[in-house]
């Protein structure tokens, strides 16, 4: 399973995709008009060939107002795309997991699931053709960052997207619910995670009773690039990591 894009939400679309642009020396490669069913707005930004979503509430009656108002802006999903969501959606369905849309159109198989069945974010597992096996290959379809995505990716040494982390009161149960549920495995080096094609999940201690998507991980050509480039934007560092927009940042030495 490859972790493919993550959703933060916001109240302000416009200036959110700003900073990150900037950041991220990137640009905005689509806006989805079809996130309007679920009263949204949206950008999408390239990380390499993986994607950073962007959407902000344009109605109250939301799940995405219902986080801003209750939680504030940040994590709010996590997109992952595999060989067969067909196959995914019954592994889930078996495990108890609560499925809050589906789309199978054009080849397309797409399931988002309740937080209630995968603590921390609303997570999507998708297929963009049928028994994809090139669905790991960096160029692979992917539907929601629009048709002409390839030509806004730039140089900016990103190479990927290969981590999140989930935080909550008991990150045991959390991670049990996401392996059976998504049917991962756990690396043999580190506890608490998840494994993924080319990324880890993983789970951390939190003393709040919501769990929530509180950081994500980039490969990076330069990390020091991209840190230089957030002092001077005036956010705050730690380490390898950047504190945006209610999310942490975390950004790891990559070669291609």
């Amino acid at each position: 399973m490859r972790l493919r894009q993550i959703a933060l939400v916001a109240k302000d679309l416009t200036h959110t995709a700003a900073i990150w642009t900037e950041l991220l020396s990137a640009e905005i490669c689509f806006r989805d008009p079809e996130v309007g069913f679920f009263g949204l707005e949206n950008v999408l930004i390239p990380l390499g060939s993986d994607f950073l979503e962007i959407v902000s509430p344009v109605r109250t009656d939301t799940a995405g107002h219902r986080h801003l108002s209750r939680r504030g802006p940040g994590g709010y999903m996590v997109l992952f795309q595999c060989a067969d969501g067909l196959a995914a959606r019954e592994q889930a369905l078996a495990a108890g997991a609560e499925p809050i849309w589906e789309h199978d159109k054009s080849g397309i198989h797409a399931t988002h699931f309740h937080p209630r069945s995968l603590p921390g974010a609303i997570v999507s597992v998708d297929s963009m053709e049928e028994n994809d096996s090139n669905y790991q290959r960096p160029d692979s379809r992917w539907h929601w960052a629009g048709p002409d995505w390839k030509t806004h990716k730039r140089e900016n040494g990103i190479l990927r997207l290969s981590g999140v982390q989930i935080d909550s009161k008991k990150p045991e149960h959390s991670l049990q619910l996401w392996q059976n549920v998504l049917n991962l495995p756990c690396p043999s080096k580190q506890r608490n995670a998840l494994s993924l094609d080319h990324g880890i999940i993983s789970f951390t201690k939190s003393e709040s009773d919501d769990a929530r998507l509180v950081a994500f991980q980039i490969e990076h050509s330069d990390p020091k690039r991209v840190l230089d480039r957030a002092r001077g934007m005036g956010l705050t560092c730690d380490g390898m990591c950047v504190q945006v927009t209610g999310v942490q940042l975390e950004i790891a030495q990559g070669t291609r």
